[in-house]
């Protein structure tokens, strides 16, 4: 009789037990899994999800005199044609020895790295106030995919997030217009990934 009670002790401990693990972890909050999808959390400002242009960057070294950007807006962001686009940048990106090659600067229809090519007057490279302003042959019309493809640039020294502002004017436009901001993780590529 000793040994089914040592059983029916020991069946009734695990039950209690397990009823005890459960109730534990009903109770606590859900924790983050590991692997998380999406553009992730911002705790200190960033972009509106709305004004977040996409992008893709290759040759993403640092040092790199061979990087290539490809700075996307989609048509829904242009409401208006536009004649002429200025790219602002951060001041870090040149003091940590970035530079571009405006003779390699392109804007073309369409998305990913783009199609066809939409002739440029003119692109003008201002270091001293952080910025490219690009001048158009052609207007851009409302509601229309483009890119703004540079190659040759030479990445910074070391990593860094660099936010790139867009801003267009249309003909006759007195004040250009905001259209969105590309967050660009710069000279993000190393030997050990």
């Amino acid at each position: 009789m000793s040994a089914k009670r040592s059983i029916f002790r020991l069946l009734s401990g695990l039950a209690l037990s397990a009823g005890a693990i459960a109730t534990t972890l009903s109770v606590l909050p859900a924790q983050p899994g590991i692997a998380q999808t999406g553009p992730g959390l911002t705790i200190f400002g960033g972009v509106d999800s709305e004004f977040r242009l996409p992008y893709t960057l290759r040759n993403n070294k640092p040092r790199s005199t061979r990087a290539h950007y490809f700075l996307r807006v989609p048509g829904t962001r242009m409401e208006r044609a536009a004649s002429t686009l200025r790219i602002s940048y951060p001041e870090a990106f040149t003091e940590r020895r970035g530079a571009f090659d405006t003779d390699q600067i392109e804007v073309r229809r369409g998305r990913g790295t783009g199609g066809r090519e939409i002739e440029v007057d003119e692109v003008v490279w201002i270091p001293e106030s952080s910025q490219i302003e690009i001048y158009l042959s052609e207007d851009i019309p409302a509601d229309t995919s483009f890119v703004v493809a540079m190659s040759g640039i030479r990445n910074p020294n070391r990593f860094g997030m660099h936010r790139f502002n867009l801003q267009a004017e249309s003909r006759g436009d007195v004040l250009p217009r905001y259209i969105g901001t590309w967050e660009l993780l710069v000279a993000e590529e190393t030997h050990g990934r």
